[in-house]
Formats: structure tokens, sequence, C-alpha cells
């Protein structure tokens, strides 16, 4: 007995929860153009996100370059209502394997072959550099870490903190002033504002709250 392959019914469900993360197969959709970085954002490696395949809200293992949302803030860009993809046929890999009927593929394969802004910038890029530095500056995982300390009260972990953060506003600021980037891309490069990525940075830096300085050792 033959078993029929799984067939999106283009209902909308998965639409209206929010866009795909892209894979390296996605990346002819990204030279055409169709995938550029006004439409994309980067969710960061330690990055807090809620995880519609694996469930609940943690930080994220690895880079994920990912659909940006449309106008309402949740569902896919390419969405249209009442239930129409506007670019089904150049769809990216994730919704060609999600399927209502068999949600197993997209959760046994979701983090494999991920695609990331190494993938998609030309390592002779200057902004390739550029993202990379921010990106070692501004570590999510380690500023994790550093907040946990911060609101144990200790002293230059909320400086290293708050220097991240300054960093990471420069970077918003360089980008667009010196490299010619357009403001509505910085999510694809730099990703989201640290605060934003990292919600437990607003705590660290709060002033009186749950901040203590103690003297450092």
């Amino acid at each position: 007995m033959i078993e029929a392959v799984p067939a999106c019914r283009r209902c909308g469900v998965c639409c209206r929860r929010g866009g795909p993360s892209l894979s390296r197969r996605d990346l002819p959709l990204v030279a055409s153009g169709l995938l550029r970085p006004a439409r994309l954002m980067v969710l960061r490696r330690g990055e807090h996100v809620a995880d519609n395949v694996a469930g609940g809200v943690g930080p994220l293992a690895v880079e994920l370059v990912r659909l940006r949302p449309g106008p309402d803030g949740r569902g896919c860009l390419f969405f249209r209502e009442p239930h129409t993809c506007s670019v089904h046929s150049e769809r990216p890999e994730q919704c060609r394997t999600l399927s209502c009927d068999a949600p197993g593929a997209v959760a046994a394969t979701y983090l494999e072959d991920r695609l990331s802004r190494r993938d998609i910038l030309a390592s002779d890029d200057p902004l390739a550099a550029l993202c990379a530095h921010h990106e070692a500056e501004t570590d999510l995982v380690r500023l994790a870490l550093l907040c946990r300390r911060a609101l144990a009260g200790h002293a230059p972990s909320r400086e290293e903190v708050a220097r991240a953060v300054r960093l990471d506003a420069a970077f918003r600021e360089l980008l667009p002033a010196r490299a010619g980037v357009a403001a509505a891309d910085l999510p694809f490069y730099l990703g989201r504002p640290l605060a934003r990525a990292l919600p437990v940075l607003r705590a660290a830096l709060g002033v009186g709250g749950l901040y203590k300085p103690v003297p450092s050792a």
C-alpha cells in the first residue's frame, strides 16, 4: 500500500503563526533577491525566543535567519488573508516541508543545515567582518552570564554589560552612516537590539531595582 504524501492544504494556519527560518537550500531565493535583507532578520545564538516547533521559550543553540513578520507583527511577511501565500511557488524549504498532517518532519530537521549570515554575506564583504566583530563583542551567551552576575551585585559585570549596550548602539548608527546600510536592513545584519534579544539585560542595567552594588573583589 502506498502511503499518501502529506500535502499543504493552504489553510494559512502556520503562516499566521510566523514566517519560516531558512536553510542553505534557500540560498537561491536569497541570490534571486526574493529574500533580500529588508525581508529577513537574524535570531542570534543565545537569544531567548519562543520556539513554535520544540515548544517553550529559551536560548537558541545556533543562529537562525528567518523571514520578518508581517504588518501584524506575528504572521509571515508573505501571507495574505484569507489564506494565501504570495510566493507559494517560491516558498522557502521549511514551508515546503511543513504539513499540518505531519508536523514531525519540520521538528526533526529545523535546526539542521540552518542558514546564517556567514552563508549569505561574501567572505570579502566588509559587512561580513563588521557583523562578525559585533557578534563577538556582544555575544549573547556571555552577556547572559554577565547579567546574572550583575544582578548578584558584581559591579564590573554591570559595566561590561553597559559597554556592550553602548557598542551595539554605535554599530546601529555606524552601519547606516558609514556603510550605507538601510536602517530597515539592520535586523538582518545585527539582529534585534540587545535589550530586546536578552530581556534580563534590562534588569541588570536598571537603576535601583534588582541591582545593588557591592565592592568588587
